[in-house]
């Protein structure tokens, strides 16, 4: 992988410190290097150039702030006041007031010294995780442009995975931060469904499972952004206990195996062939995190979906309108099994520290091939979704420099789960 013009964040710090406008510059002749295609698929808005300077200056004099002079791009579904949320589609703004507050994710980024460069496209709505949007282009991985990025995350994981910038969020509903992650290299967060983060000035999709996330390409650069944002304890040395759920998994593309056993060897983790049993036994996932998703979907889109229907993408437009078919019985059922995935990890996390799946059954699939593996990603992404589980994605990489990447599930986001991430990424 070309990481020949990438800055870290502790690059960028020391940079914007040093000469700000160089640091502007760097931004925008990265930008400019980058395929032009690609970036008007993955690119809604940048700053000002004469504004990202002066941000950067301003940032990067409070040293004492652990991202000063760091820029950040957000998915465009996180308001910032003053900007337009479009949610990369070709009516959300006009419905929607531009905002006059930022949300609570892009505040915690700039209180920790973060400066705002712009926003990145999606899927339209984030419902997808293919990287697919009919109005603005399909994002594509950046470094085997024939292969998807992944979605709906789409813009915000090519713009870390280029090298753009070092942090980029995103926000993961049924896989939207876990599966691009993995597609492209890169590390990802993704907290709670309750977290203000992922409630206060995002747009939603399904609000039960939506959760605010980022990228970073390294470590290093997560284990910062980590300290930057969560309360941590650097004193827990504990040795924390994991439980691998489905060993020996048996991936779609059976050049994963290597690296991913490899990459579990590395953690030691547990094996409980009755707790795999039990995790296997549970009733339709995929099923039931569809029919709450999509009816919650629904829900959010019922004042426009009828009557600015050619303004929609058909894909998008066709997925939201599932959530109409559900009856009383279907969604009680639903609920039912999403208790009953809450229950098994309650009880599993009474005896183990963290749980590990697969984040993706394969790698990055050609251009046109995602949605037929649809089902296959939502069998290993809908039991953290309909848990409500943080989750660290980890990757690993094929000889080829494609890659995979392991979910780290953890039981909330107290400092004890925090120190278990930290502990896995200095590992």
């Amino acid at each position: 992988m070309n990481s020949h013009h990438y800055w870290s964040i502790t690059d960028w710090k020391s940079q914007a410190k040093e000469a700000p406008q160089e640091a502007a510059d760097h931004f925008y002749n990265q930008l400019a290097s980058l395929p032009d295609k690609q970036v008007s698929a993955a690119i809604a808005r940048i700053l000002p150039k004469e504004d990202l300077i002066q941000a950067l200056e301003q940032s990067a004099s409070n040293t004492d702030r652990p991202l000063a002079g760091v820029p950040f791009l957000l998915k465009d579904l996180y308001d910032v006041a003053g900007w337009e949320t479009t949610a990369s589609s070709l009516f959300l703004s006009k419905v929607r007031p531009t905002p006059e507050s930022s949300s609570a994710l892009a505040r915690a980024f700039i209180q920790a010294g973060g400066v705002f460069a712009g926003k990145t496209h999606l899927v339209e709505f984030a419902f997808g995780m293919e990287g697919s949007n009919c109005h603005f282009g399909d994002g594509v991985h950046p470094h085997f442009p024939e292969r998807v990025s992944g979605g709906s995350s789409s813009g915000s994981v090519w713009a870390v995975a280029s090298g753009l910038v070092p942090i980029a969020s995103g926000s993961d509903t049924g896989g939207s931060v876990r599966v691009p992650a993995a597609y492209n290299g890169l590390y990802g967060v993704r907290v709670t469904p309750d977290h203000p983060w992922s409630k206060e000035g995002c747009f939603p999709l399904s609000p039960s499972f939506d959760t605010a996330g980022w990228f970073t390409r390294t470590a290093e650069d997560m284990e910062i952004t980590i300290d930057a944002l969560f309360a941590t304890d650097s004193s827990d040395q504990r040795s924390f206990k994991g439980l691998d759920l489905l060993p020996n998994y048996a991936f779609i593309d059976e050049e994963l195996s290597a690296p991913h056993q490899e990459t579990i060897d590395s953690i030691q983790p547990s094996i409980n062939v009755e707790a795999t049993k039990a995790f296997q036994s549970l009733p339709d996932l995929p099923k039931a995190y569809l029919t709450i998703q999509s009816s919650e979907a629904m829900q959010v889109h019922q004042d426009w979906h009828e009557s600015r229907k050619d303004l929609y993408d058909p894909q998008t437009w066709g997925r939201i309108a599932v959530g109409k078919q559900w009856s009383p019985t279907d969604i009680e059922a639903a609920v039912e099994t999403k208790n009953k995935v809450r229950k098994f990890f309650d009880d599993l996390f009474h005896q183990y520290d963290f749980a590990i799946l697969p984040a993706a059954p394969v790698p990055a699939p050609l251009l046109g091939t995602s949605t037929a593996l649809r089902e296959a990603h939502l069998t290993l992404t809908t039991p953290g979704s309909l848990a409500g589980l943080p989750t660290l994605t980890i990757p690993y990489f094929m000889e080829s420099g494609l890659s995979g990447g392991l979910q780290i599930m953890v039981p909330d986001l107290s400092p004890k789960s925090i120190a278990i991430w930290k502990g896995l990424l200095n590992g």
